[in-house]
């Protein structure tokens, strides 16, 4: 599923993706990276990757700038949702193993500037059953994005 966006999309991720660095930077939070990328780009490829799934899944993006270390990207109804972008087209879906920390559902977006591909979803609950080293979810182990939103009307 694939989600281009637009200039102004561009502009937003660009504004508050240097918002959160500064703060995050502040208070001493490290970006949580695979690559070796630098701290800037990690954010960016992030606030991308978010404002793809608010798009797709028609929901408000947080535009919030304040410490929000662990905190939700995105709510679908009652459900929290981690995005997680990555530059790497065959890269693996990062999950949090600490269950107090755990969102309801994860999201890997791969990024390509403004080309952003939504790859699948897992849900936290399931996460640990489909991972192929600690922490880690393989692609071809995800769910379809097709069946995220019809997965939360059975619900």
């Amino acid at each position: 599923m694939k989600i281009v966006l637009g200039p102004g999309e561009l502009a937003v991720a660009s504004t508050i993706a240097a918002l959160r660095q500064g703060v995050n930077r502040e208070a001493g939070i490290v970006n949580q990276k695979a690559g070796p990328q630098d701290p800037m780009t990690t954010e960016l490829v992030g606030l991308y990757a978010e404002l793809a799934f608010a798009k797709w899944a028609n929901v408000y993006p947080d535009l919030t700038t304040h410490l929000r270390h662990g905190t939700a990207d995105a709510y679908l109804g009652e459900r929290s949702v981690d995005v997680k972008g990555t530059r790497n087209p065959i890269g693996d879906l990062y999950v949090d193993m600490r269950p107090d920390k755990a969102p309801d559902i994860y999201v890997l977006v791969h990024v390509d500037y403004a080309t952003c591909t939504l790859l699948g979803w897992m849900t936290s609950y399931r996460a640990e059953e489909h991972m192929h080293q600690p922490g880690r979810i393989r692609q071809s182990s995800l769910f379809p994005m097709e069946e995220l939103l019809s997965s939360l009307d059975a619900t």
